[in-house]
């Protein structure tokens, strides 16, 4: 048997570090909106944000405390760099699902199918390796920005539809 090599981006594009970081930013959620949790589509915009190297670079420039509409003004510096999320999110939309299959069979996920949406389980997953620590608390982060904002500004702001 051959072995193969993987790629640089399925090193971190795949459904078990996707699962992972989706964890993480309901973490960042549930934290910041104690007794909240995140709604289903909001996952289908946490890895189309992280996972893309410079929409990460501005979401590690922007203080947690600035918050989304901060770093969407950041973003949309150049515009086409905000409107590119709505293309991302739906070429992701296969990897956020099968994260979250990952997440839910890992037991870091639950979703109450009732509610449409998603609980961070209490966990202690390994600590990821230095050079993925970024993209875990970049999820993290935007986690908390997605809890203080409704539903339909957070997708307003990033020019997406649910």
């Amino acid at each position: 048997m051959t072995e193969r090599k993987m790629s640089p981006v399925a090193l971190v594009q795949n459904p078990a570090f996707g699962s992972f970081l989706l964890w993480n930013f309901g973490r960042g959620y549930q934290a910041e909106e104690v007794g909240d949790l995140p709604i289903l589509t909001f996952f289908f915009l946490t890895l189309p944000l992280v996972l893309h190297g410079p929409t990460m670079r501005v979401i590690r420039s922007t203080n947690q405390s600035s918050g989304l509409a901060k770093f969407v003004a950041k973003l949309g510096e150049e515009r086409e760099r905000l409107f590119a999320v709505h293309d991302r999110a739906l070429a992701m939309r296969g990897l956020t699902l099968e994260s979250l299959g990952a997440g839910i069979s890992a037991k870091l996920l639950n979703i109450d199918y009732d509610t449409g949406v998603v609980r961070a389980n209490e966990a202690k997953p390994p600590a990821p390796p230095e050079r993925l620590k970024h993209h875990v608390a970049s999820a993290e982060k935007v986690g908390r920005w997605f809890a203080r904002l409704p539903a339909n500004q957070v997708f307003s702001l990033l020019q997406v539809q649910p």
